[in-house]
């Protein structure tokens, strides 16, 4: 993984609870300039946003599709399936060039999330 990116533990409750706070910080004036709310990931899900912070357009990855090209530029991504126990491993392996090629720029593991993505993702290997 890059060191530049961040990854933070994330699952449907743990974005939920980010983005209250983003609004309760927003409600407070409190806001800092680079932190938004994100787009909503649906639970069990793979999504990639063309924005830092996940912002802009965002998609979704079908899962276990092995490798897949972007129509975006990838900036962040997010791994809603939930983390941890047992049941069926979901993994993103993202790449700074189309068909899984170039530089692996991030792992993103269930429960998972990448704020800023550099370089920039064009694939997504999709593995379960």
């Amino acid at each position: 993984m890059a060191a530049s990116a961040t990854v933070l533990g994330v699952g449907p409750a743990g974005l939920a609870a980010e983005t209250s706070r983003d609004s309760a910080r927003a409600s407070t004036g409190d806001t800092p300039a680079a932190a938004a709310v994100p787009q909503y990931c649906p639970t069990n899900s793979i999504c990639g946003w063309n924005g830092a912070n996940f912002t802009g357009a965002m998609r979704t990855f079908p899962v276990g599709a092995g490798c897949v090209n972007s129509t975006l530029p990838l900036r962040s991504i997010a791994n809603t399936f939930p983390g941890g126990g047992a049941g069926t491993m979901v993994t993103a392996h993202v790449y700074s060039s189309s068909n899984c090629g170039g530089q692996l720029v991030a792992v993103v593991k269930q429960g998972e999330k990448v704020a800023l993505l550099s370089p920039p993702g064009a694939s997504v290997n999709l593995t379960t």
